[in-house]
């Protein structure tokens, strides 16, 4: 599997998440930030492949950030009314439009075997990404369960030895 590398957030274009695989681990790396802005260092996860059961990928809507977005565009128009606004104007305008683009997501989720769930949030532009990560972390599940399914592996020990 192919290191893939993500973008979080907007703001934070320069800040980078990261899932690769190395033998029958899935690594993650997500960057911490204070207050989506702030880098504060970043979370690192590996999880065993046979610990995985599946994994799917949704897009969703957070109401409340997209909300937010649109009261801080209103918020930031209305001071372009006041003198020497603009430079307000700017900042709030900004902040509106990551919270609108950051209000719609990609989530890939991952099934473990234990019932528990681990959630990757992509940015919205990065849905090819999340569409690979999910297609190469399944391959790898395959690719497992392939390996140890008992009946498969006999039938191959017993056609060689017919065969011989």
């Amino acid at each position: 599997m192919k290191p893939i590398k993500y973008v979080t957030s907007l703001l934070t274009f320069y800040l980078k998440g990261e899932i690769s695989a190395e033998q029958n681990l899935i690594k993650f790396k997500n960057p911490n930030t204070i207050l989506g802005l702030i880098p504060l260092g970043s979370m690192k996860e590996n999880i065993p492949i046979n610990q995985i059961a599946s994994t799917q990928s949704n897009f969703k809507l957070k109401l409340t950030k997209f909300i937010l977005g649109i009261i801080f565009a209103i918020f930031s128009f209305s001071l372009l009314g006041v003198e020497g606004g603009f430079i307000g104007f700017s900042i709030m305008l900004i902040i509106a439009v990551n919270f609108v683009l950051n209000a719609f997501e990609i989530v890939l989720q991952i099934n473990m075997t234990s019932g528990e769930t681990r959630t990757i949030e992509f940015f919205i532009f990065d849905k090819a990404k999340a569409q690979r990560a999910e297609n190469q972390i399944n391959a790898m599940i395959a690719e497992r369960l392939d390996d140890t399914n008992n009946r498969k592996q006999t039938d191959k020990i017993v056609y060689a030895i017919n065969n011989k």
